[in-house]
């Protein structure tokens, strides 16, 4: 029994460790699927059956779209197709491990058996994890190692259920399993507790070489499981939205509908016709045969009744969802690094827009002298900072799960953006104060400061919206137009500063309103500053080299000036001249 355990823990560590590998190497590739779900629910199903074929877990799978679904990102009806496709994919674990049964009469074919290959390629995993230094095979040694252990748990947990095979209680058990609820509640709670299908499905497999598990036996246990994995779903809504409950249940109907339809109609032709093999012992590939047509067959079924599936989840989970803020940085995701990390780049996204937008009103209020946007301001600064904290601890958490090289280099830029984005923000807010500040006490600027500041905000504002856009599409070749367009700023704020003491001196302008007008620059100075950082760390995200040094690539760009740089210089510095 304890070698049954050992194999079992063997098996499940392999298919963890080959899943993480494939979802490390196609991480990008994996988030874009995902992203390219539509209303088209077929486009929906082959995206679940290609991320669980990934992650080889269903039940991983449904908690990303519970997760989606939570933040708002996708629909429940979005939500089945995927949850369809996630029933297909998952099957293909256990198809990987009917390879074992592979068997010829050639020697050189039975050396490419798993079983025989396994030792050979966990060895093979195991050195590329640990001598190889590139990222990528290290991804690759996970995939071979995970391969091979999965195996290797199988034929363990195969030697250890043979060694039970002649007792008589392991018979009768299986016996026992031909009742179909039986069968069912049993496939079901093995399932719940290891919390994956896959695991379960394979378990069954390795009890199979035994040759006491029937075709009747082996039906309603495979059922079962697919009712089961719903359980990992259902546990992580706990605490979730309305619509995110409603996506578990959703699975959960899926397979119990689906249960229900294949075990009265095996059970009605069993016992009008009846089967020819009903009691003859089943093998790995059928096994894995009947777990793939039941997931495929009930999809086909139920794909048309998609909307019904939905209307069932909102009678079992009733109320309408409350209007709140959307959350985006979903906790479900984590697992997930690829998602995370996308999921918390649209969140630096989002903070961004929302400073940009601060900048702009505060901006106006001052032009303008009108306090009306004040309180949108003061409150669109507290979002902000709450999203900084709040993404703050996301990426934390994301830092400590296995990233690829791409995504821990930009989780690192990601914790420095996010600073400054806060900061822009603050410097809006000291703006919005100066234009309370003006407004109250009546201050006027003379005709020509007026004019100035009308330039440098116009500026300010085009290089806050340059830089939000960059980030969005981290697009190195905008980002560049950031650094030429802030020496622009520099050389305004400069230039503006020695104007206005002249006129301060020639006293053509008030002593209060020339110190509100440089506390003013100041601080539009300051955001462009901040944004020139954001640029750099765009640049540096997008640079193939692992050793970008910030501070030597600023001297490049301000000390070997390149013509493109100074063709861009010169186009802002004419676009913004002072009269």
């Amino acid at each position: 029994l304890f070698t049954l355990f050992g194999g079992a823990a063997i098996f499940l560590y392999g298919m963890k460790l080959m899943g993480d590998g494939l979802e490390k190497t196609a991480g990008k590739r994996m988030q874009k699927i995902i992203e390219a779900v539509t209303s088209n629910r077929l486009k929906a199903v082959l995206v679940g059956a290609a991320v669980t074929a990934i992650i080889q877990s269903s039940g991983a799978t449904t908690v990303m779209v519970v997760g989606f679904v939570n933040a708002g990102i996708m629909s429940l009806t979005q939500a089945v197709g995927v949850i369809m496709g996630a029933n297909i994919g998952t099957t293909v674990t256990a198809q990987i491990i009917r390879l074992g049964d592979i068997s010829a009469s050639a020697w050189y074919f039975n050396l490419l058996r798993p079983n025989t290959l396994a030792p050979v390629v966990v060895a093979l995993g195991v050195g590329l994890i640990m001598f190889s230094k590139k990222k990528k095979l290290n991804n690759i040694g996970e995939i071979l190692a995970g391969f091979g252990l999965l195996f290797m748990g199988m034929g363990t947990m195969e030697e250890a259920v043979k060694g039970l095979r002649d007792l008589p209680q392991f018979k009768e058990m299986f016996m026992a399993f031909s009742n179909p609820v039986l069968g069912v509640l049993i496939g079901a709670v093995v399932t719940a507790v290891i919390q994956s299908s896959s695991a379960s499905v394979g378990i069954l497999q390795a009890a199979a070489s035994t040759g006491l598990v029937s075709f009747s036996a082996a039906v309603p246990i495979i059922l079962g499981q697919n009712i089961g994995t719903c359980v990992v779903a259902l546990l992580s809504s706990i605490g979730a939205s309305k619509n995110a409950k409603k996506a578990a249940m959703i699975h959960l109907f899926f397979n119990i509908i689906g249960t229900i339809i294949f075990l009265s109609a095996i059970y009605i032709y069993q016992y009008t016709i009846g089967f020819s093999f009903w009691n003859a012992p089943v093998n790995k590939g059928i096994i894995a045969d009947f777990h793939t047509l039941f997931n495929i067959v009930n999809t086909i079924i139920l794909f048309p009744f998609a909307e019904v599936l939905v209307k069932m989840a909102h009678l079992a989970i009733r109320g309408k969802e409350r209007v709140k803020v959307q959350k985006t940085l979903d906790e479900r995701f984590i697992s997930t690094p690829s998602v995370a990390v996308s999921q918390t780049v649209k969140e630096v996204v989002r903070m961004g827009e929302v400073a940009k937008l601060n900048v702009c009103l505060s901006i106006q209020s001052i032009l303008d002298k009108n306090v009306s946007a004040i309180g949108k301001i003061e409150d669109n600064e507290d979002i902000i900072d709450e999203m900084e904290t709040e993404i703050t601890q996301y990426l934390v958490k994301i830092a400590d799960e296995p990233l690829n090289k791409e995504e821990n280099k930009l989780v690192s830029a990601l914790f420095n953006v996010i600073t400054d984005i806060e900061r822009i923000g603050d410097h809006a807010t000291n703006l919005a104060e100066i234009a309370e500040y003006i407004t109250h006490n009546d201050i006027e600027f003379s005709q020509i400061a007026r004019e100035e500041l009308v330039t440098i905000t116009n500026a300010v504002k085009e290089i806050v919206g340059m830089t939000m856009t960059s980030l969005e599409k981290q697009d190195a070749k905008l980002a560049m137009r950031i650094q030429p367009c802030e020496d622009v700023i520099d050389l305004l704020k400069e230039t503006l500063r020695m104007r206005h003491i002249d006129r301060l001196s020639q006293q053509k302008c008030s002593l209060k309103a020339g110190v509100i007008f440089l506390d003013i620059i100041n601080n539009l100075e300051r955001i462009g500053d901040h944004c020139s950082n954001i640029g750099v760390a765009i640049e540096q995200l997008k640079s193939p080299s692992s050793n970008f040094d910030v501070h030597q690539y600023l001297r490049n760009v301000h000390i070997n000036k390149t013509p493109e740089y100074e063709k861009m210089y010169a186009e802002y510095e004419k676009k913004y001249s002072l009269t």
